[in-house]
């Protein structure tokens, strides 16, 4: 009985080393990502702009699969991750909701308008940074992978969307795209340096099944964080 004994408390003590171990490993791992923003005497402000909503679904894949709720979603993920001592992460919209003025018409803009809302909040509450979340599809081919745009005339644009796009694509199977420079509305208008995130493609029916995913969604919240710790440590 006492050896049975002595050797059951053997067991529990090195599966309670385990144990400790782990979350050990698991806080190191985490503090890689966002350690950086509780080292800065001021804390950083991060606009996450959720592409499209209300009026405007975005991409629509033939599932009802809406690119407005999947720009949401990770969003969400992403301000909850930033939100740590150090950070104050703000959203464009929480809600399935638009910008457009009243009395706006036609497609142009009512584009402009909305955007206009979302660059002018980002510099009311002077945003260190401004990233766009978005998702992409085309009408023919089976394009996957996500993607990171900057402003060509921005360097610390082109910066930020490198960290990004460096830790997306360390997420296993996705496509290894680099950081490039597109003519986006945003990303040429914002006062502070400024990203579009393209998620993945609808087009793609195994990356949209993988998009409406938590723990996909998750990923890539994650590997946006890290971008973001990234860029802010080598200022």
């Amino acid at each position: 009985m006492l050896n049975w004994l002595n050797k059951r408390i053997t067991e529990i003590s090195a599966l309670a080393v385990v144990m400790i171990m782990a979350v050990l490993l698991g806080s190191v791992a985490w503090q890689g990502s966002n350690a950086v923003f509780n080292q800065k005497a001021k804390p950083y402000v991060v606009v996450i702009d959720p592409g499209h909503g209300g009026y405007d679904p975005g991409a629509v894949a033939a599932q009802a699969v809406y690119e407005k709720e999947i720009t949401l979603q990770v969003s969400r993920r992403l301000q909850a991750l930033l939100s740590g001592d150090g950070v104050k992460a703000v959203l464009t919209r929480d809600e399935d909701e638009d910008y457009v003025s009243d009395g706006v018409s036609g497609r142009k803009n009512k584009k402009r308008s909305d955007l206009d809302y979302r660059i002018n909040m980002a510099a009311g509450i002077q945003a260190d940074i401004f990233v766009s979340l978005h998702v992409n599809a085309v009408a023919k081919g089976n394009n996957s992978g996500a993607e990171t745009f900057y402003y060509n005339l921005s360097a610390e644009g082109k910066r930020l969307a490198e960290a990004i796009q460096n830790e997306l694509i360390g997420i296993p199977g996705m496509n290894r795209r680099v950081a490039k420079p597109g003519d986006y509305y945003v990303v040429k208008n914002t006062k502070m340096p400024a990203v579009i995130v393209e998620l993945g493609y609808l087009s793609n029916s195994a990356e949209r099944n993988k998009l409406q995913r938590e723990d996909y969604q998750e990923e890539l919240a994650v590997a946006i964080a890290r971008g973001i710790a990234r860029y802010f440590d080598a200022r």
